[in-house]
C-alpha cells in the first residue's frame, strides 16, 4: 500500500479516536449527605421531620433539573421540582418534609444535566411509634398593603408575622416570605400571594421591582389547587391547635410561589423555604391597587 495513503489513515484514526475521548459524555452524580438528616431506614414516627442534604455535579452539561419524589403504595407524588442552571461547580440543597402515616415511604432524588443525562438515588423511611405532631404559632390578624398601598407594609416574614415596608425591610429582606398585590388576569382583577423568588412582569418583580437587587429572595410555595377548589373548612382551621392539618392539607403537586384568586375566605395552604408548613386565611382582599389584604395565619414553629 501506498505509504503516503496509510499515513493518511494513520491520521484519521488518529484524530477520531481522540474526538470520540474529548466528547466522551459524563454523567451527572447525586450524593445524600451523612449526619445530621435522615438516614437510610430511619424510623420517624407521623408528622417527624424529615431533612435531607442533597450534593450533585454536572458531569459533561450543566445541571438543568432536580426532582424529589416520594411513592407511598405504589403512588408517586413530586414534592419538589426545580428548573436549575449550574454551568460548573456542583450543586447543593437542603430539602425538609414531614413523616406521613404510610408505613414505608420510598424517597427518590433525580438530577439530569443539558445532555439529559440523570443520576438517582434513593432513601426508605419507615414509620416509627407515636406521633410527632409539633405546635404552631397563630397570628390572628396581619394586615399587607397592595402595590400601591400607602398605609400598610408589603412585606411579611411568615415565621413571626412581622410586617415591613419599602424603608424598614432594608438589611431584613433575607427574612421575608410573603408579598401581596393585585393584578389583571383572565379579565379578572385578582388579589395575589407571592415570595421574592418569583419573577416576571405579572409577579413579584413586575411589582415591586427592588426586590431585583436583593441578595436572598426567599421561595414560599402555595397550594393554590387546595385555595382554588375550598377543600379545606374553616371550622377545622379554627379548631387547628398543632399542626397536623397544616401538613396534611398541603398538596405538594399543586404548588407555585404565586397564588391568584386569593379572594376573602380562601384558605391557602403554604411550605416556607426552610419547610415550615401553614395556613393563611384571607379575612378580607380588596381588588384595587391601593387596598389590602388582611390574613390569619397558623404556621409550624
Amino acid at each position: 500500500m501506498n505509504p503516503r495513503l496509510l499515513f493518511v489513515i494513520f491520521l484519521s484514526i488518529l484524530f477520531f479516536s481522540c474526538t470520540e475521548k474529548e466528547t466522551e459524555k459524563v454523567k451527572p452524580i447525586i450524593l445524600l449527605k451523612n449526619g445530621d438528616y435522615t438516614a437510610d431506614g430511619s424510623l420517624v414516627p407521623v408528622g417527624g421531620k424529615l431533612k435531607f442534604g442533597i450534593t450533585a455535579v454536572e458531569g459533561s452539561a450543566p445541571l438543568t433539573n432536580l426532582r424529589i419524589t416520594r411513592r407511598i403504595n405504589g403512588t408517586a407524588i413530586v414534592e419538589y421540582d426545580e428548573g436549575i442552571y449550574n454551568p460548573q461547580g456542583g450543586y447543593s440543597k437542603e430539602f425538609n418534609a414531614i413523616k406521613s402515616a404510610a408505613e414505608t415511604e420510598l424517597w427518590e432524588f433525580m438530577v439530569m444535566n443539558a445532555n439529559r443525562d440523570s443520576a438517582k438515588i434513593q432513601r426508605t423511611v419507615l414509620l416509627g411509634e407515636g406521633s410527632a405532631y409539633g405546635p404552631i404559632n397563630h397570628f390572628p390578624s396581619i394586615k399587607i398593603g397592595m402595590q400601591h398601598n400607602a398605609e400598610f407594609p408589603q412585606f411579611l416574614d411568615l415565621h413571626n408575622g412581622q410586617v415591613f415596608s419599602a424603608t424598614t425591610v432594608q438589611g431584613a429582606e433575607e427574612t421575608i416570605d410573603l408579598v401581596g398585590f393585585v393584578y389583571l388576569t383572565s379579565g379578572t382583577m385578582s388579589p395575589t400571594l407571592c415570595c421574592p423568588a418569583y419573577s416576571g412582569s405579572s409577579s413579584v418583580t413586575g411589582h415591586y421591582p427592588q426586590i431585583r437587587d436583593w441578595a436572598v429572595r426567599n421561595s414560599t410555595l402555595y397550594d393554590y389547587y387546595t385555595s382554588d377548589n375550598d377543600l379545606i373548612d374553616s371550622t377545622k382551621f379554627i379548631a387547628a391547635q398543632n399542626d397536623s392539618l397544616l401538613v396534611s392539607a398541603y398538596l405538594p403537586g399543586s404548588t407555585s410561589g404565586l397564588c391568584k384568586y386569593c379572594y376573602t375566605g380562601r384558605i391557602i395552604p403554604f411550605k416556607t423555604h426552610d419547610g415550615k408548613y401553614g395556613l393563611v386565611r384571607v379575612l378580607h382582599a380588596d381588588v384595587v391597587s391601593t387596598g389590602y389584604m388582611e390574613l390569619e395565619i397558623k404556621v409550624q414553629q
